[in-house]
């Protein structure tokens, strides 16, 4: 009876401590992704990538925190200057993705990311990168559009490399255009706030679409 009281006792502080790192975990989530909404500049990208990376040291377990990370310094490599520095970023953000990835295989959003690390390698150094990288960003896109067909952040991004190689070889960027235009009401479909699955990308396709003249 001693021993089951005990085994009991060892039991319920156990499932207090997952609790309370659950309820830790979500706290630090929800401030993250508040930070994510401040002015995008390179210092609030930076520090808004270190606090995921925080976060995903601590809950290891869980792919959103390492996706987060990997997002920021993505989008911070397209504000840095030089084609060192916006490496350097990357550099940070490769192994994010493949955690990630690792974490939850097959999954459109995880995908839909690593497509976008490849599309900004390739802006870094477009003149020497394009060749290598443009195909792979391409087919990365592609393969998380069949995952999820409704995935707006993917039909998003595969819009930008297609309009953006449209533009390079002077060729139509109707396909482009009528691609950004299905997101939009995807993007304007999702739930925010509900859970910590990705909803960014509308601004990114409006943009697109005001270069699309629509």
């Amino acid at each position: 009876m001693k021993k089951l009281t005990i085994l009991l006792a060892l039991f319920i502080t156990s499932f207090t401590l997952s609790a309370q790192n659950q309820e830790a975990y979500m706290n630090a989530m929800v401030k993250g992704l508040q930070s994510m909404g401040a002015e995008h500049n390179l210092e609030n990208l930076q520090a808004s990538a270190g606090q995921f990376e925080r976060i995903a040291a601590m809950a290891s377990d869980q792919w959103h925190p390492q996706y987060y990370a990997a997002l920021n310094y993505i989008n911070a490599s397209f504000l840095a200057e030089g084609v060192k520095a916006k490496d350097q970023l990357l550099d940070k953000a490769k192994p994010f993705v493949e955690k990630a990835k690792a974490l939850v295989p097959n999954n459109s959003e995880v995908v839909a990311l690593e497509g976008f690390y490849f599309m900004a390698q390739l802006a870094a150094d477009p003149a020497s990168r394009g060749q290598s990288l443009s195909g792979l960003a391409s087919q990365t896109f592609g393969h998380a559009m069949q995952l999820d067909a409704k995935n707006p952040r993917a039909m998003a991004l595969m819009a930008q490399m297609q309009y953006g190689t449209a533009q390079f070889f002077g060729s139509s960027t109707a396909g482009a255009c009528g691609l950004v235009e299905k997101s939009i009401p995807l993007f304007n479909a999702e739930e925010k706030g509900k859970s910590f699955d990705p909803t960014w990308g509308i601004e990114m396709a409006q943009e697109l679409m005001t270069s699309c003249g629509k």
